[in-house]
This record gives C-alpha cells, structure tokens and sequence, in this order.
C-alpha cells in the first residue's frame, strides 16, 4: 500500500505543477439531455449549458451549446487524450447543477450524460430537518462545539430563496440555527460552502439552492467561557424529526425543559451526556442550561483541542451511523484516520487523505475485505471529491 500511496500522490504533485495548456481538438464527443424532474415542469428548450474542460485537472477552456426542443445537447472535438477531463454544467431558474466529472479517451470517444434540474420555488415549505445533533466539548479557551443538521426538501422543486441576490450570488435558503454572540472561530463542513454562507441578525443563512433530496451542513465554532455555567438558547427555524444534545464530562450537568436526558454514553473513554426529543416543529425555542463546567473542564488536561476535535467528529460519525448511515458509512468510520480530519477543509489536506484513502480502499476491495458493490460506490465518490477540490483549487488560484 505505501508503494500506491506515493504513487498517488507522485500523480497528485506533478498534475498540481502541470503547467495549464489547451486541450487539444480531437475526436471526443459528449452528448447529453436535461430532463425535468418536477411533475409538470418547465420546457429544458434553449438553454445554456457549459461544459468545463480541464488538463491535468487544470482549467483548459469552457464551451457553450443550447439544448434543443427536447433537452438534448452536444460537444464536439473533444480531446480524447490523457490527462482530460470534462464537466457540464448550469444554471437553471437560479440554481446551479452540476453533472459528475468524466473523461474520454481513444478507446471511448463518446459518452452519454443525463442531468436532472427542477422547477425553481421560493418557498421552504417543504423543507426539513430529519436529524440534527449539537456537540459540546472542552478545549483550552472555552467550549468548542459542532453543530450537525441533515435537511431534506421533500418536493420536486429546487428552493431558491427569496429576497434579493446577496454579495455571495444567491438569496437567501437554508436558516441555519443561530450563533451565540460571544461565537468565535466560526469554521464550515459537510456540503456548506464558506464563501457562501452569510451570518446577519437572525443567525446564519445559506445561499445556494436546496436542491430535492438532502444536505448536509456543518459547522463549528469556539465559545469563551468564565463561570462554571452557560445556557444555549436556539429558536427552531424547521420541523426538527429528531434532535440530540451531546455535551462532554461525566460530570457535566445539562438540563432542558424541552429535551429528554438520556444515559452517558462513553466514546474512546471520554463521557458524553446527552439529551434529545423527537418531532420538535417549527418556531419552538430550545434551551440546555449546562453546570458544573469547571470541574468537567479540569478533568480534560490543559492541551485537548487536538483530542477534542477528534472525539467531535467521531461523535458525529458514530451517531449519524447509528441514525442509519448504511453499510458505507461503517467502513468509513472503521477505516478513517479521524486525527488528520479537519473542520477547515484545507483543500492540500483533504487531497492527501482521499488518495490513502482511495489506495487503501483498493487494497481492502482487492483482499476481499470489501464487497464490490460497497467498494464501487466509495471510490466513485472519493475519485468525484478529489477531483472537485482540484479543480476548486484550481479556480480559486486563477480567480486571485
């Protein structure tokens, strides 16, 4: 494995240094139909669609073509050689999609794309939370917590906002639960994008397009704290399925009017108490009044962010795998070395993992360790992941 493993960075280095050329024309084709996947939906006719082509997964030029009565589109001369790799993309009613990245070659000069896009609403009607977790641990200036919700926009149509365009390029979506005032050190995760996040008044607001389906959001942040209690108090913006107050020291005292106090749970040796309530709706304000901070605190040691951080993000793998996160998630959380796993997402960091990953991912698939179907689905989404923080990167260092 440490041979891959050099190899696949080796790989990583020399694309990094590459310098940016311009595909050449060839004989590669990629044709593709959007299809509308909200009953009754819109006409896909004439719209524009980008296909992004990269070298070395360096930007080498983008193209345009419309879609014609049907949906359908296609680029031509497309280079078929190593190192390319191609990208659709658009935007439709304001939201932005975007088809998986994929490469031709002489041997497979053609390829087929179908791209789903919905009928644009303003309204978060059918928006939800089906599970949503608050973690509070110890660290040297105060409490360090990770916040964990997973919406769900259950209809058919993309959830755009509404409001005018903010200084991020979209409206206004997703509510996110509101920040203490005394906050710092404000760090995103999961499909949360930074620059795309604004924080005003009434807490924090996405603003990218919630598209049907799921999404995941993330985010940290530090509180100082100077007495032995807090109080966390958060207004429920969205139908809640299921809510869990996790806070660490065995002898942390948390209590709520509104959540349960369940057992402590002990994760690597380090004591959670947790509290929790099912279908919370929306408007309702939550409270957890914490004590006995100092004495839970001293029990941490003076040097436990690091530590903290880990436990933080094992916590919430653990229970997202306990809410059912499937067979994938299992040899994810069994497999991932969580200590080098960052809430920053340093783009160079997050690199370097997903190609060990990938190497011992192929290692475990070849020794049987791993059914295919599980391996095949896994590797698909890592080979996407690092492939869009390349290109990412990439766009941003072309943008500065």
């Amino acid at each position: 494995m440490i041979n891959r493993v050099a190899l696949l960075s080796m790989i990583l280095l020399l694309s990094l240094s590459t310098p940016v050329l311009a595909a050449e024309p060839g004989s590669g084709v990629i044709e593709g139909q959007l299809v509308n996947g909200t009953q009754g939906g819109s006409s896909v006719a004439d719209q524009t669609v980008t296909l992004t082509s990269y070298l070395n997964a360096v930007e080498a030029g983008t193209t345009n073509a419309k879609t014609g009565t049907d949906g359908r589109f296609v680029f031509k001369g497309l280079s078929t050689s190593s190192g390319n790799s191609h990208r659709v993309k658009l935007k439709y009613q304001e939201a932005d999609y975007s088809g998986e990245p994929f490469a031709l070659t002489d041997n497979e000069t053609t390829k087929s794309t179908i791209l789903t896009v919905y009928d644009s609403t303003s309204s978060d009607g059918a928006v939800s939370v089906t599970t949503a977790f608050t973690i509070v641990a110890f660290g040297q200036d105060g409490l360090e917590v990770t916040e964990h919700l997973v919406f769900a926009n259950d209809s058919d149509r993309a959830y755009i906002g509404s409001g005018e365009i903010t200084s991020a390029g979209g409206k206004r979506t997703l509510k996110l639960p509101s920040l203490p005032t005394e906050a710092t050190d404000l760090q995103y995760g999961g499909e949360l994008v930074s620059g795309r996040v604004l924080p005003d008044f009434n807490g924090l607001f996405d603003t990218m397009a919630m598209l049907p389906g799921e999404k995941t959001a993330i985010y940290s942040y530090r509180v100082s704290v100077s007495s032995d209690s807090y109080k966390f108090v958060r207004k429920v913006d969205y139908p809640v399925a299921s809510y869990s107050f996790l806070v660490q020291g065995e002898n942390t005292r948390a209590t709520s009017s509104r959540l349960a106090a369940g057992q402590i749970v002990d994760f690597q040796g380090i004591k959670f108490n947790i509290l929790s309530a099912d279908n919370i709706a929306s408007g309702e304000t939550i409270d957890i009044q914490l004590s006995g901070l100092s004495q839970a605190g001293n029990q941490t040691g003076s040097d436990t962010s690091g530590s903290n951080q880990q436990t933080i993000l094992l916590v919430t793998l653990a229970v997202v795998l306990a809410a059912g996160g499937g067979a994938g998630f299992v040899y994810l959380l069994k497999k991932r070395n969580l200590q080098s796993v960052s809430l920053e997402n340093n783009p160079e960091q997050l690199k370097q993992e997903l190609l060990i990953e990938i190497a011992e991912l192929d290692d475990d698939f070849e020794s049987g360790k791993i059914k295919k179907e599980t391996y095949s689905k896994l590797r698909a989404e890592m080979k996407s992941q690092l492939v869009e923080l390349m290109q990412d990167s990439q766009e941003e260092s072309g943008s500065g």
